[in-house]
């Protein structure tokens, strides 16, 4: 097991709004825990969207490690501020707070944030790879068309009351009214011009919670998975829930699977990308993957 005992300084950045103050919550016990792996933990509190990449930017030198403590959007932050960094950057970890947790996941991390308070006291670290787009970076998932629709149609409520079945709901709703656009996708694995629904390319395995279409993704393998979706069909949804999309055989019944570092995207109209939940920039963009791009600590996977 890759271990770094050097790892001393840890600094939380915590949105204490995430889950409903499901971290906020537990704090005690989970600082408790921190403190027993750490001999410095210094937490710092996010009141507004961005301020905690101004917090990695102001501690980014004193410390050893930076956690993201909250959901997705939080985590999304605070990783693409520590990978931003050029030179001697920090090494990132997460307590999950929110309801999916994706990346956490990926990393093997507990859901019990007070349990992955423990396996961050481990110091197992891992080079895991990030995508990037244009100037931005993304730790989890890119994507334009049905999946944009998807998370901007998911009610708060609903999300909070029922997780990961919100997205299949959503998905639904996405699917009676999506709006198909043209897209140019040039790599050297993939060549395509045409209709489509949907264009996911992805670092991590989870989506939502679960693992609806990669399942085997491999973060170290300095490639993302690309997902094209021509034209969506009763027969599609039912793949995506019985995670059967990496089954290669079923290609070419709406959907084409494949795997590549770099990735050119134009479409027509523009298309807003959903970027690890963030929706921020439009199309084009060239979409890559960087390997091994970050240290970050892990919980109880073999990768």
């Amino acid at each position: 097991m890759n271990t770094n005992p050097q790892l001393k300084r840890a600094s939380v950045i915590l949105n204490p709004s995430a889950g409903q103050g499901r971290v906020l919550n537990q704090w005690n016990a989970i600082l408790t825990e921190l403190r027993n792996g750490f001999e410095d933990v210094q937490v710092f509190e996010t009141t507004a969207p961005g301020e905690g990449a101004t917090f990695v930017e102001r501690l980014h030198q004193d410390t050893d490690l930076i956690i993201a403590a909250g959901g997705d959007g939080t985590v999304h932050e605070i990783a693409e501020a520590v990978s931003s960094i050029k030179k001697n950057p920090p090494a990132f970890g997460i307590l999950p707070g929110g309801t999916c947790n994706d990346f956490s996941r990926a990393l093997g991390m507990e859901q019990n944030p007070v349990k992955a308070a423990a396996q961050l006291n481990r110091k197992k670290i891992r080079q895991i790879d990030i995508g990037a787009f244009n100037d931005n970076f993304f730790t989890n998932f890119w994507g334009i068309g049905m999946i944009t629709h998807v998370s901007e149609s998911i009610d708060p409520d609903t999300k909070e009351r029922f997780g990961r079945l919100s997205y299949y709901l959503s998905a639904a709703k996405s699917f009676q009214t999506w709006e198909p656009f043209r897209i140019t996708i040039e790599s050297k694995e993939f060549q395509y011009e045409g209709q489509a629904a949907m264009f996911l390319a992805v670092n991590g395995p989870f989506t939502g919670g679960i693992r609806p279409f990669f399942p085997d993704t491999d973060i170290q393998d300095g490639k993302l998975d690309c997902l094209l979706i021509e034209e969506p069909s009763i027969s599609f949804i039912w793949d995506v829930l019985q995670n059967r999309l990496s089954d290669t055989s079923r290609e070419g019944q709406g959907y084409q699977y494949f795997q590549s570092s770099e990735i050119h995207i134009k479409t027509a109209p523009q298309q807003l990308i959903d970027c690890d939940g963030e929706r921020e920039h439009k199309t084009p963009a060239i979409v890559r993957s960087l390997q091994k791009h970050l240290t970050a600590l892990i919980g109880d996977v073999s990768f």
